[in-house]
């Protein structure tokens, strides 16, 4: 009797271990978890609780995140706000909100989602490493309202859908300074509304890069007022509406040239070399006529 119950035992386990399997192949493979928020961050000197959002008061903060912030949101909301992520930004956002924010991040990662830094209201002091991101996945810097001063590493990727992939800046509203690194692989600086200045290391130094103005008079030159070399891959800089000046140069010449300008007035780049002039050879005296004799 003992046996036969065994038995039965046995065969109603592997009964259940085929059903489950049947039901398991039937729905597919299993989805992996959505990753939790990461962070280890302190909101005015007091250790901010777990969760996806980080949220500042309606003063004037001081948040601090000691290591990278992955999968949540930084929040400053209204104040004069001192936002800083000492790791890299993976999937994340750092939200300045109203007030003259300063928002200091390192990397930005978008490596499942996309990872932005907003300033919000206010003139806002941003700065950044790498803004790097796919054609999947952008990694995003938006001044948003009001006169911004913002500063990043190299900004690049590749364009994406409606052009929203890849690494991007935007100065938006405001008369805006925006410092760059190189713009190349498909990153993008566009300075928005009113008349900004934009001062990249390089752009297309590679691959290809843009540099537009927008509306305003805007000024695109070198870093600290230089002469910015464009190319020798396809750069583009465009100034937009407004009168704009350009303090730039091709890294190319003759059919070689790959760069481009567009409604930007050139200034302070230097002339091309002009061909050398061979002098003149000068004509030789005519030989004195001779009178022939009668």
């Amino acid at each position: 009797m003992l046996r036969t119950r065994r038995k039965l035992r046995t065969a109603t386990y592997a009964l259940a271990g085929t059903v489950a399997a049947a039901a398991s192949l039937a729905a597919g493979p299993a989805r992996a978890a959505e990753p939790l928020p990461s962070h280890w961050c302190y909101v005015n000197g007091v250790e901010a609780r777990p969760g996806q959002v980080v949220r500042g008061t309606s003063g004037n903060d001081t948040i601090l995140c000691e290591n990278d912030v992955e999968n949540a949101i930084i929040y400053g909301g209204a104040g004069n706000d001192n936002i800083r992520v000492k790791g890299i930004l993976v999937d994340s956002q750092v939200l300045g909100g109203e007030g003259d924010d300063t928002l200091q991040v390192n990397n930005l990662y978008p490596r499942n989602g996309n990872s932005s830094v907003r300033g919000g209201a206010g003139d806002d002091t941003i700065i950044t490493a790498l803004v790097v991101g796919t054609a999947a996945h952008g990694a995003t810097v938006y001044g948003d309202h009001g006169n911004d001063n913002i500063t990043t590493g190299s900004v690049l990727g590749e364009p994406g859908e409606y052009q929203r992939g890849g690494g991007q800046v935007f100065g938006n509203d405001g008369r805006d300074l925006i410092r760059t690194g190189n713009i190349d692989l498909g990153g993008r600086v566009l300075g928005g509304s009113e008349n900004d200045i934009i001062e990249p290391k390089s752009v297309g130094a590679e691959s290809a890069g843009v540099v537009q103005g927008g509306p305003g008079d805007d000024k695109v030159r070198g870093q600290n007022d230089t002469v910015l070399t464009i190319g020798p891959g396809y750069a583009q800089v465009d100034g937009g509406l407004g009168a704009n000046a350009c303090k730039l140069k091709h890294f190319s010449t003759g059919d070689r040239v790959r760069s481009s300008v567009a409604n930007c007035r050139l200034t302070g780049a230097a002339p091309a070399p002009a061909s050398p002039v061979t002098p003149a050879t000068p004509a030789k005296p005519a030989a004195p006529a001779t009178t022939s004799p009668h």
